[in-house]
């Protein structure tokens, strides 16, 4: 993390993409995806040129595509009246950088899904950006939702840096808890086990041997007698 606008394009996007596909194995493929503020000309030309690169992003209506038939248009003419559309080997861009398209509207969305791709484009590899809203509920959960990230009005990166492997750290302990819970329900015996009762400090109501007052001792009784959880010598004056 480091100080700056909020969008760096992608010259600092480039330095991440580059870390994470040098951690990865040879043999594992990266997926690319980004809502429609993201796509850009060097980012359409870097990522294919990776071995096992792949990407998924999603267009705005406006922009100007040349499907190769016809004249230019925008990406929403080219979706409107279309429930699902694939178009192959359109440029985008004043360069004309080649992609594919896919167009899925599905029932109850407002708009149409409208993707650039660089594999087949089909129901299956257009629901592929489908997966970017797993990312979402992570980011709700670091700041309004859950941790309130935003409400520590930290500037200092490196501060942030560290608070967020401690919050990956919590979300990654919450987050195991439920596929466990999953995996091993309670059984019908330890669904009646009862917990047993906490104690609380002081006397217990019904204890016939209340602490004169003034007195550090504090007694709780169980059956057999007392236990007192202050081992302090008590202080016995003698009537005169």
């Amino acid at each position: 993390m480091e100080a700056g606008p909020a969008h760096r394009g992608f010259d600092a996007q480039q330095i991440l993409f580059e870390r994470v596909r040098d951690g990865l194995p040879a043999a594992i493929a990266m997926l690319r995806l980004a809502d429609r503020f993201y796509p850009s000309v060097d980012g359409f030309e870097w990522l294919p040129a990776q071995p096992n690169g792949h990407y998924r992003l999603r267009l705005k209506g406006n922009l100007i595509v040349d499907p190769g038939v016809g004249d230019r248009t925008s990406a929403g003419e080219l979706a409107a009246g279309h429930a699902e559309r694939s178009l192959r080997d359109v440029r985008l861009f004043n360069p004309g950088v080649p992609t594919n398209l896919g167009i899925l509207q599905e029932p109850g969305h407002p708009e149409p899904w409208i993707i650039a791709l660089n594999d087949p484009p089909n129901r299956a590899t257009v629901r592929d950006y489908g997966s970017r809203w797993g990312i979402e509920p992570m980011f709700s959960d670091f700041k309004s939702r859950g941790f309130q990230l935003e409400a520590t009005q930290w500037r200092a990166p490196d501060r942030l840096d560290r608070l967020r492997v401690i919050m990956a750290l919590a979300m990654h302990g919450c987050v195991r808890v439920g596929p466990e819970e999953a995996r091993e329900p309670p059984t019908s015996l330890e669904k009646k086990l009862k917990r047993r009762p906490i104690r609380t400090l002081g006397p217990l109501p019904n204890s016939p041997a209340v602490p004169s007052r003034g007195s550090s001792a504090v007694c709780a009784r169980s059956s057999g007698g007392f236990r007192c959880n202050n081992l302090c010598r008590l202080s016995i004056a003698s009537a005169p």
